[in-house]
């Protein structure tokens, strides 16, 4: 018999989870450090989310932001996450592209970025935005 103290609900009869005041879920994803923010069309306002892996960036399926462009190589770029003082520090770096890596109209093959630096990669323009 169900009294109303017991663990088991009385509508169907199963054992309702214990969590505590003191239980912490952690997500087991990890955290986004920054965002990248496609400025021109046709995917204008894109969000991609920048984590502690990093990211790529080319024409080919495999990276992680695909660009449907001629002027994009299969593998263009990619966002590299080191830590910092006080918050870790993101950098992007050419992969020996045909067409460069452009950071606030100056061609790349490495750099750290900044809050609201423009990237330009093939056509697309997008802005880093650092959390």
């Amino acid at each position: 018999m169900n009294t109303p103290d017991s663990p088991l609900s009385p509508e169907l009869d199963v054992v309702k989870p214990s969590i505590s005041p003191s239980t912490i879920l952690i997500s087991d994803e990890s955290p986004t450090l920054a965002w990248l923010v496609v400025l021109n069309p046709p995917r204008r306002g894109k969000l991609y989310r920048i984590k502690k892996s990093g990211l790529t960036i080319g024409r080919a399926e495999d990276n992680d932001i695909v660009l449907d462009d001629e002027t994009v190589s299969r593998h263009h770029a990619r966002l590299l996450v080191e830590s910092g003082i006080g918050r870790p520090q993101v950098y992007i770096q050419d992969l020996a592209s045909v067409n460069g890596v452009f950071v606030n109209g100056e061609r790349i093959v490495r750099r750290l970025l900044e809050d609201e630096d423009r990237i330009a990669i093939g056509g697309t323009l997008l802005a880093f935005k650092h959390l």
